[in-house]
């Protein structure tokens, strides 16, 4: 039997990761919102306490995916400058909020060609300013990974659906 959800009542999902809120305005680019559905690519360099992330963001993750008691953002990230720097490339510059403090940031946005709801954030931070969050993007930690968050929700649509024989 089909389970119907109503209208008036969506369920909260069980926190994956910790979400990341953008509000980048300049130029030709808005980019606004608090995102929940991320994937991190992230690397060491010799300096292990300085990392470098591209972070390919779900625009379509709604701002209460989790609930009421979501918590804290991974990272806020407010711009003061942006600067396009090629098609569909941008570099803004602002400050980056975390649970550590506020300090001047840079980051560049890439919006992938064609009709897609992704786009990525590149930037290279230390660990004593990402803190606590530090570890999920080493990691990658949160339950199953953007996809399954996805699949997960019920306003994203039906997705394989399963059939069932009599």
């Amino acid at each position: 039997m089909a389970k119907h959800i109503s209208p008036h009542v969506v369920p909260t999902l069980p926190r994956g990761r910790s979400p990341i809120e953008l509000r980048i305005h300049g130029g030709d680019i808005f980019l606004s919102g608090r995102f929940h559905r991320w994937q991190a690519g992230a690397s060491l360099g010799h300096d292990l306490d300085q990392l470098s992330a591209q972070i390919a963001i779900d625009a379509t993750s709604p701002d209460n995916l989790t609930g009421e008691d979501a918590g804290g953002n991974l990272f806020l990230f407010r711009s003061t400058d942006v600067k396009s720097i090629g098609d569909s490339a941008y570099r803004a510059t602002g400050e980056l909020v975390t649970p550590q403090g506020t300090v001047p940031f840079e980051l560049s946005i890439r919006i992938p060609e064609g009709h897609t709801a992704f786009f990525v954030v590149s930037l290279t931070v230390r660990k004593e300013v990402l803190g606590a969050g530090w570890a999920q993007l080493v990691t990658g930690s949160g339950e199953g990974g953007i996809d399954a968050e996805r699949l997960l929700d019920p306003r994203t649509g039906v997705r394989d659906l399963p059939l069932a024989v009599a």
